[in-house]
């Protein structure tokens, strides 16, 4: 599995439009990044500030999605905090396609 795998999984695209993120548009890990950075960072924090407002809401599978894809961004400081520290517990009751969006976040191979 790569990056076009991980970024068509249904709890991805999902999640990546409950934040207002085109992931569509990525065609790597980089490139996901950078544009994730980017476009957080033209919006003044706006993409880290939706996740927070969404976070509360997400099953626990979903919530650890969300986690990984701010962790493959290189926003795992707030993937922690948004957490409260328990972003890589929640793995233990992920499953399915939340389980493998997760795994290749981490990866990011």
């Amino acid at each position: 599995m790569d990056f076009n795998t991980w970024k068509t999984l249904d709890p991805v695209e999902d999640i990546a439009h409950k934040l207002g993120f085109d992931v569509s548009r990525c065609g790597s890990w980089d490139d996901y990044g950078s544009r994730f950075r980017a476009a957080n960072d033209k919006d003044v924090g706006h993409l880290v500030t939706r996740a927070k407002e969404i976070a509360g809401v997400l099953s626990t599978g979903e919530l650890s999605v969300l986690a990984a894809m701010l962790h493959a961004a290189d926003f795992s400081r707030q993937a922690d905090a948004l957490t409260e520290g328990t972003a890589w517990k929640g793995l233990d009751n992920t499953h399915g396609d939340n389980a493998t969006a997760v795994a290749l976040a981490i990866m990011r191979r």
